[in-house]
């Protein structure tokens, strides 16, 4: 009897450890599975066929003519290779009017955001230029000519602009540099500058309504499609992956982590109306930022990344007044 009751514990443990097994081996595939589409759909935001053009409704837009600024400006294509990633690096550098040629000058990159290309950073390269700066606008990653395979929100990206800002500053050597960076953009620069020996070669910092969190930005973005499962679940199948197949954890791409450190006169600007990058975003890497030569415009009513065209004297006079506190 007691034999028989043995045999059957062994049976009935067996079958129970078969199921455990079974739901944990249907848990880790199911997991796995929505974490790569969570990862699928946050590394690939855009593509270079979607970013290979700007609609001549931007130019109109921004009240800028495309074929006179060209003529008007002597435009150099230049590529670099990745240090990082070992791709392409596309830009344009622009010259200042009667230095065509002469890299040896003072200099802004520009960091353009997400969907956009160098080109769309036109419109702000002209107000460097007419104050006497050189620029240089260049694809981040996966946009237009910049093959590189994943967006992540700055936190790779940042590599690619380390790189221009090396390149500017053996170009220009003892000369003022300048980082504008929008949207996405912003967060690359700012995170870009959590390395003292990159910030030691820049002067000065403008983020216009700077994405500040990965993480957050993944939640909204999750939250907006109503799927059905709990949202952090879907982010932590999504962080495991991340980390599996690029080697860090969503909460590793924030911005107010990286810039605190930063001593260079940074210019935040932002809006309260923005839904894309909440005002939120640029107050709180302002007030992650230590150092007193900060500054932060804030306006009521405009869309993202679009004071340039609401409030275009007062966006001039804040950038001006930026150049001169360098």
């Amino acid at each position: 009897m007691k034999t028989e009751m043995k045999t059957e514990m062994k049976k009935v443990t067996k079958i129970i450890l078969i199921v455990v097994a079974a739901v944990l081996v249907l848990f880790v595939g199911l997991s796995y599975y929505i974490g790569m589409q969570v990862f699928n759909s946050s590394t690939q935001l855009v593509t270079c066929e979607e970013t290979s053009k700007v609609e001549d409704s931007f130019w109109e837009k921004f009240n800028l003519d495309y074929e006179e600024f060209c003529s008007t400006y002597q435009i150099e294509k230049i590529e670099i290779r990745s240090t990082f990633d070992d791709h392409t690096i596309p830009a344009d550098y622009i010259y200042v009017r009667g230095e065509e040629g002469n890299k040896n000058r003072q200099t802004v990159i520009l960091v353009h955001g997400l969907g956009g290309n160098r080109y769309t950073n036109y419109p702000l390269a002209e107000l460097f230029l007419q104050n006497g700066y050189n620029v240089l606008t260049y694809d981040q990653r996966s946009t237009n000519e910049n093959t590189a395979k994943y967006t992540t929100f700055g936190y790779w990206e940042r590599y690619d602009l380390i790189d221009y800002i090396d390149y500017v500053s053996q170009c220009a050597p003892e000369q003022t540099i300048g980082v504008w960076g929008t949207s996405f953009g912003g967060a690359t620069a700012g995170m870009a500058m959590e390395q003292k020996a990159v910030e030691s070669k820049v002067d000065f910092l403008i983020l216009d309504c700077p994405l500040s969190d990965m993480k957050w930005m993944l939640e909204t973005e999750l939250r907006n499609m109503d799927i059905g499962l709990p949202i952090s679940y879907m982010l932590w199948c999504g962080n495991i992956v991340n980390k599996i197949k690029l080697g860090f954890w969503y909460e590793e791409a924030n911005v107010c982590d990286k810039i605190g450190n930063i001593e260079i006169p940074t210019l935040i600007i932002n809006s309260k109306a923005d839904t894309c990058t909440p005002q939120f975003m640029g107050q709180e890497i302002y007030d992650a930022i230590k150092a007193s030569g900060k500054m932060i415009w804030t306006v009521e009513d405009s869309a993202h990344t679009e004071m340039w065209l609401d409030y275009n004297p007062e966006y001039r006079e804040h950038v001006e007044k930026i150049l001169n506190t360098k």
